[in-house]
């Protein structure tokens, strides 16, 4: 609301409260036959309009007397040198007690300063009013008017003073207020329930600031005094937001929300349900949030609950209901001069009420953003909606808190939406297309139920991802709350489509089941974790590398199941797959199924405080069949060549070391000593330089006897997938007929460095951005990796 419309409100009812009112002047005056309205003449602030609006209401709307209301009335405070405070408006009933004692704050205000005022002001003076002047008071009143409505709702806290005398019993209840709107005629203040499509409907429109000093107040109140896990409460809040946004999504117009606090009988027999009605009643939405919406099994539904009252109490439960429920999270306005307000909100809980520790942190944003732009998630987007009236079906099998998503989500949005939009084709197929997906505006992200998949294994974690992806615009996400390596069998919904049920046996895999359904897979898998025996169970039966101990692996694997042919993943790993003897059977893996695009190795205070483990980003594309067939007759061709020369080379040790009778073996009775050195130098390589050439063939086995027989060696739990060979040995051979460029870059600054004091920005070597934080890529003058990277990196 701004100030013209409150002028309009006033100056169209018949009893002036107001009887004139200037903005551009700034000057008001009241009716004389309000007590003390001589004390306000000018218009010093919004406050002002606020004591208007509700003054003009009382009497034209409530059916109250402008004598019985009352301005600033003062009062003595402090010692030993006396003050004057004054309290906005009284409204004293026929015996003359204050009805309603009010402190008024202006819309913008009303959430960050209500503490004080109400502590402070209303408790503080309504005692020195009824000691004073021997008053009994019916309500304290904290109000504003709705800002964000046009029907100029009320917006108030209304506390029984003859039930909460102080300040501290209606903190200990947690601010229960007996209703939002002021009374008429005197009557008991009562809730109107809200209902859909009414007048008393949810709001929609809001700003910034009233959903930061909401989370600011819920922050508070519910991680406020100790003695309860940090992330117990995160995790009941979240869980309540779901049950909300269930009820949302549920109701029709004309039906009542069950996400309320309702209030039952009339009049003096009136009061608010009591906490166990309402448990039951929010606990049932949570319940079939889970079913309907996070795909949970009913047999674990039925097991659920919204909070455990050991660590969240009811009267929590109540006091968050009471916060959240006017607020519409699902037809609320998104954005807000450019700020996603609702995602931004609730991101700020995540951050400020999920502690993060060594083996469950997130990944930072600025990391993210640089993956995006490298995976080239941009022109993929871009190509597929001109060339397929379609986009990027995009997946993050161990989603977090969904930040992958998240940014991956706003990333095609802002690509596609805004940042270029020339570059779509102006097809009648294209145009429809972009309107399905990125219209109106509210709905700009709504292409995300389609296109989008997450899975996360940590209940928390996957239920937050859920509600981040919703509060982001988009309501029909596919997050599963199960473990990413789960079979494809296991991933099930109610509604359709669902293409993370499909998959097909794959030959070129052994014939395991693989999805093949995905154009990215974008995700920081967790590192060397033990798995939930659930898992454990169908491991064997899905992954070639399934008793390997490293969980990161397993994911790589995932990978290739998940992606369809030349689909790319852009994902983060720790160092150690990368350079250590353990896990060159993962890195096999990945130059059979993948084509390696780029490997950025990120400085170690990339993920502190929370963790110090070295990590690299890698960038790969899915081979098709016709290019695994290809590496396969290459592997063979190959191994048929190291299994001959294995041959040859034992029995080399046993003539020349053990003193065998070479003419007893056929495989070399007619080997010259050319030949025996040729062989030799084969199967050495790089150990051998030409000086060796010169040597004995005795004194050249013996020389590198060690070497030999670590290379005629091989690993017995990987026969089954590369054979009885030395696998870097016909890597090193295949590798030369398969040869390409790898992008390869070390960065060491990140542009911050955190630690848990807080964040210090610092120089970035990943990407540049403009005067308006955007970024900037340069390929004709290239100064940062990524710069660097779409230079060089070129995708299929």
């Amino acid at each position: 609301m701004d100030g013209i419309s409150v002028v309009e409100y006033i100056k169209s009812h018949k009893i002036k409260a107001v009887e004139e009112i200037d903005l551009e002047k700034s000057t008001i005056k009241y009716s004389n036959f309000i007590k003390n309205s001589s004390r306000i003449s000018k218009i010093t602030g919004e406050e002002e309009l606020v004591r208007a609006f509700l003054v003009t209401k009382f009497v034209n709307e409530l059916d109250y007397k402008l004598e019985n209301i009352e301005f600033e009335k003062e009062y003595n405070i402090g010692r030993p040198k006396v003050k004057k405070a004054r309290i906005d408006i009284i409204l004293r009933d026929i015996t003359g007690n204050p009805f309603l004692f009010i402190e008024l704050k202006s819309p913008s205000e009303y959430e960050k300063e209500k503490e004080e005022a109400i502590k402070g002001q209303l408790y503080q003076l309504a005692f020195l009013e009824e000691k004073e002047f021997n008053t009994k008071i019916k309500y304290l009143v904290y109000y504003t008017y709705d800002a964000q409505n046009e029907d100029l709702r009320d917006l108030a806290t209304i506390i029984d003073f003859s039930k909460f005398h102080n300040y501290d019993a209606w903190e200990e209840a947690l601010y229960p207020s007996v209703s939002d709107e002021i009374p008429a005629r005197y009557e008991k203040a009562q809730k109107e329930p809200y209902k859909k499509g009414s007048k008393r409907d949810l709001e929609t429109n809001f700003s910034p600031e009233t959903l930061n000093a909401l989370r600011t107040n819920l922050h508070d109140v519910l991680w406020g005094g100790g003695g309860t896990d940090d992330n117990e409460i995160f995790s009941s809040l979240v869980n309540i937001i779901l049950a909300k946004i269930e009820d949302e999504s549920d109701k029709t117009n004309g039906q009542e929300y069950e996400f309320q606090v309702y209030s039952y009988g009339k009049g003096d027999q009136e009061e608010l349900e009591n906490n166990e009605d309402l448990y039951d009643r929010i606990n049932d939405l949570y319940r079939r949030a889970l079913k309907k919406r996070l795909n949970v099994e009913e047999r674990l539904v039925t097991k659920a609950n919204i909070i455990n009252e050991e660590k969240f109490s009811l009267n929590k439960l109540r006091y968050t209901v009471q916060q959240l429920e006017r607020f519409s999270f699902v037809d609320g306005k998104n954005s807000y001069n450019g700020k996603d307000i609702l995602g931004d909100f609730f991101e700020g809980i995540i951050r400020d009420g999920f502690k993060q520790t060594k083996g469950q942190f997130f990944t930072p944003p600025p990391i993210v953003t640089f993956l995006l732009y490298a995976l080239e998630l941009d022109n993929l987007a871009i190509d597929k909606l001109n060339n397929n009236s379609d986009l990027p079906y995009i997946i993050d099998p161990s989603a977090g808190s969904g930040t992958f998503l998240i940014e991956a989500m706003k990333f095609v949005t802002d690509i596609i939406k805004y940042k270029r939009k020339n570059d779509l084709k102006d097809s009648r197929d294209v145009e429809d297309k972009f309107h399905e997906y990125f219209m109106p505006d509210h709905r700009e992200n709504k292409w995300a139920r389609e296109f989008i998949y997450g899975s996360e294994i940590n209940f928390n974690l996957g239920t937050a991802t859920k509600v981040n992806m919703i509060l982001h615009g988009d309501g029909s996400t596919n997050i599963f709350v199960k473990d990413g390596l789960s079979p494809f069998k296991m991933f099930v919904k109610e509604s359709a489509p669902n293409f993370l049920n499909k998959y097909i046996n794959d030959d070129l895999y052994h014939n395991k089941e693989v999805n093949k359904e995905f154009d990215a897979v974008i995700s920081n898998p967790p590192f060397s974790v033990s798995l939930d025996k659930e898992t454990q169970k169908h491991l064997n039966k899905e992954f070639l590398f399934s008793k390997k101990k490293n969980s990161e692996n397993l994911f790589i694997e995932r990978w290739y199941q998940l992606l369809r042919e030349n689909g790319r993943f852009g994902v983060v790993l720790p160092e150690s797959v990368f350079d250590t003897t353990e896990n060159k059977y993962i890195r096999l893996f990945l130059y059979k199924y993948f084509k390696i695009k780029a490997v950025v190795s990120l400085p170690q205070v990339t993920f502190e405080p929370y963790t110090s483990t070295k990590t690299s980003l890698l960038f790969a594309q899915k081979k098709t069949s016709k290019e695994i067939e290809k590496w396969n007759e290459v592997w063979t061709k190959y191994s048929n060549d190291y299994s001959k020369l294995k041959t040859r080379i034992e029995n080399y040790l046993k003539v020349y070391i053990e003193g065998k009778d070479k003419s007893k073996y056929p495989s070399i009775k007619d080997d010259n000593d050319d030949t025996i050195k040729s062989n030799l130098f084969k199967l050495l390589k790089n150990f051998v330089d030409e000086n060796d050439k010169k040597l004995p063939i005795k004194e050249l086995i013996e020389k590198y006897k060690e070497e030999i027989i670590d290379l005629l060696k091989f690993d017995n739990d990987l026969v089954d997938y590369f054979g009885h060979v030395n696998i870097w040995w016909v890597f090193g051979e295949v590798s030369k007929e398969t040869d390409y460029d790898i992008f390869m870059a070390e960065v060491e600054n990140v542009g911050y460095k955190r630690t848990k004091r807080g964040e210090k920005s610092m120089p970035n070597e990943l990407f540049q951005v403009n005067e308006q934080g955007e970024i900037v890529i340069d390929t004709q003058n290239p100064k940062t990796a990524l710069d660097y990277l779409r230079k060089q990196v070129k995708w299929d």
